[in-house]
């Protein structure tokens, strides 16, 4: 077959490949095929608005695991329009949960549910299990998007994975979906959106190569800077509201260093303590007279540094209260019980809500959706904590700073 191959040297070059099929390719139930077509079909008419194009994933002959770096919360159908032959999707469990297509995604999509804040064991066991049955599948390995347009380094476990499971490898870049739907907004922005088959790679070429060789392929063509790109291409994105919900993960104003003082309204932010204040452009770049950054991955990248200093320089007497916040339970027939609602406060050791301790130490898995929601597994239980101002992002690093691992580009919330 003919694919686009990135190999060691920076550039893509077309090479001829000969498959060998160390599983062989299995053709997906008649069903499963009539609705990913069906819904392919769909997806070419909803992604006009974002100007979407796409490669095509070549033709092969085995059972390949196609990996793309993770930009919006679409993307699932932006890979579909690159995959002409089906795949079984690997997904947010949190997905599976909502009221409108919970449902249906789970009765006909038959996806891989990974639970945010829970443990993946089961997972990557179905991964391998549908890879080694002769099924393509299709991951996003970040697990969750960048709060600022850059992607998240993968570790050797996913080489490792690829390795046993003895499957070819696809690689895929989209570029412009960070502006068309921040990780922090819930807002969907019209404007270009691109997808690249970045790599194609033989079972028999993966089975000569390390699990860390695999890995690092997988980070140099899925590796996305979304401002990079952008003061490349220099393409708009329209909406209202592009500045709502930035102030969630941007809670600490930069010049006068207050934290939760930033407060953003429809396109705009606003420092309430100092009145430093800009606009969300449709560039996607922060504009105002003075702003010491002019975008988000600078600003957070800021935030990450003074955040830590103040963190380790309280220590004991660490003491943050979020006000408002619902903590609830998901439940296994995929519907979530509120438990209690009031103030949140988020010490050192542990977040208390209610008359609820969960210490950091035994909370086995943790992360964040969009900038106001916190899952985490306790005891075996499913938790999350949702507020309209919650500032999630802050209860994620501490737990990252109390485990010691936010050197760990891989660890990031």
């Amino acid at each position: 077959m003919r694919g686009r191959v990135h190999r060691h040297s920076q550039c893509i070059r077309e090479e001829k490949y000969t498959v060998i099929n160390m599983t062989a390719a299995k053709t997906f139930p008649l069903r499963y095929r009539i609705i990913y077509h069906g819904v392919r079909f769909y997806q070419r008419l909803a992604m006009r608005k974002y100007g979407f194009t796409t490669d095509k994933v070549p033709k092969m002959d085995e059972p390949y695991l196609m990996i793309s770096n993770h930009t919006t919360e679409f993307d699932m159908w932006l890979t579909g329009l690159a995959s002409p032959k089906p795949v079984y999707y690997v997904c947010g469990e949190h997905l599976t949960r909502k009221k409108v297509y919970g449902k249906p995604l789970r009765l006909l999509g038959n996806p891989i549910p990974v639970p945010k804040g829970g443990a993946n064991f089961q997972a990557i066991r179905e991964i391998m299990k549908r890879l080694k049955d002769g099924y393509n599948v299709m991951m996003f390995p970040e697990g969750k998007r960048s709060y600022h347009g850059e992607t998240i380094p993968q570790g050797v476990a996913l080489g490792k994975l690829i390795k046993h499971s003895g499957c070819a490898l696809v690689t895929y870049r989209i570029r412009g979906g960070y502006f068309a739907m921040p990780r922090w907004s819930r807002v969907k922005r019209k404007g270009h959106v691109e997808g690249k088959v970045m790599g194609v790679y033989s079972s028999e070429e993966l089975a000569k190569m390390s699990a860390q060789e695999i890995t690092d392929i997988i980070n140099r063509d899925t590796y996305e800077n979304a401002y990079a790109t952008q003061r490349e291409k220099h393409w708009l994105y329209k909406a209202d509201n592009k500045a709502v919900g930035m102030d969630m993960y941007l809670f600490e104003c930069p010049r006068c260093k207050t934290f939760d003082s930033m407060l953003a309204e429809g396109n705009s932010f606003r420092c309430t303590k100092c009145g430093l204040s800009g606009e969300f452009g449709e560039d996607g770049f922060l504009h105002g007279e003075d702003l010491p950054f002019d975008n988000v991955l600078d600003w957070g990248r800021w935030i990450e540094k003074d955040f830590n200093r103040y963190v380790e320089e309280k220590g004991a007497d660490l003491k943050f209260v979020e006000k408002n916040a619902t903590l609830y339970t998901m439940l296994e027939d995929y519907t979530n019980k509120d438990i209690v609602s009031g103030d949140v406060t988020i010490t050192w050791d542990e977040i208390r809500i209610g008359d609820y301790v969960f210490p950091f130490d035994k909370i086995d898995s943790l992360s964040v959706l969009f900038g106001d929601t916190v899952l985490f597994t306790y005891d075996k239980v499913y938790y999350g904590i949702k507020g309209e101002r919650f500032h999630a992002w802050k209860c994620g690093r501490i737990w990252h700073l109390h485990k010691g691992d936010t050197n760990d580009p891989e660890k990031e919330i």
